[in-house]
């Protein structure tokens, strides 16, 4: 599944902001329990959802889907991240009033930083939607609600603790911005707004 690489790296992503110690190890359990996910899971619903879909689409309409899924899971996945970092934000504030201070500060400019972006990507997806062949696009726009619903299934899985001590804090600033300039660039080049 295209979609589960480019998540799954976003989830690693999610890992790297973890201030908890969180590692690549927590980002492949979270997939090892999404792919044995049970039965009937917001998981299993989508997959069979999608493979009915894909079924009937000729070779050209699925490479419109493709793209528009994986367009929307590169932006939701972004928008992932921001809550992440906005939540360790939160929490280094609260614990350390200075750090946290200088913390919520960069946040702030790096939501600016990300949200043009953001919705030129929304932007651009819209399009993708209304000129796909298909199927109407509220079907398509509820298919994507559909991956909105596995994915906050697959991130509930995944244990994650806001930064709290020091050191954590100290090193969520300091990802900021090397995570500001990649989440930019993955959203410009994947999405095609170079």
């Amino acid at each position: 599944m295209r979609h589960a690489h480019i998540y799954m790296s976003l989830l690693l992503t999610l890992c790297i902001l973890s201030p908890n110690g969180a590692s690549q190890a927590l980002a492949e359990e979270a997939q090892t329990q999404v792919s044995e996910a049970a039965p009937d899971t917001p998981i299993s619903r989508y997959k069979a959802e999608t493979e009915a879909l894909i079924e009937s689409l000729s070779e050209e309409q699925a490479k419109k889907y493709y793209l528009i899924r994986n367009t929307h899971g590169i932006i939701r996945s972004v928008e992932s991240v921001e809550a992440v970092v906005g939540k360790a934000a939160k929490s280094c504030k609260k614990n350390h009033k200075d750090l946290g201070k200088e913390i919520e500060n960069r946040f702030v400019e790096w939501k600016l930083a990300l949200h043009p972006i953001i919705k030129s990507s929304e932007d651009r997806l819209e399009k993708l939607v209304l000129i796909q062949d298909y199927a109407k696009p509220s079907d398509v726009k509820k298919h994507l609600k559909n991956f909105d619903l596995a994915a906050t299934y697959g991130e509930k899985l995944m244990k994650q603790v806001p930064a709290s001590d020091e050191e954590s804090c100290t090193k969520l600033l300091k990802s900021m911005d090397a995570t500001q300039s990649n989440l930019i660039r993955l959203l410009k080049e994947t999405i095609g707004l170079e």
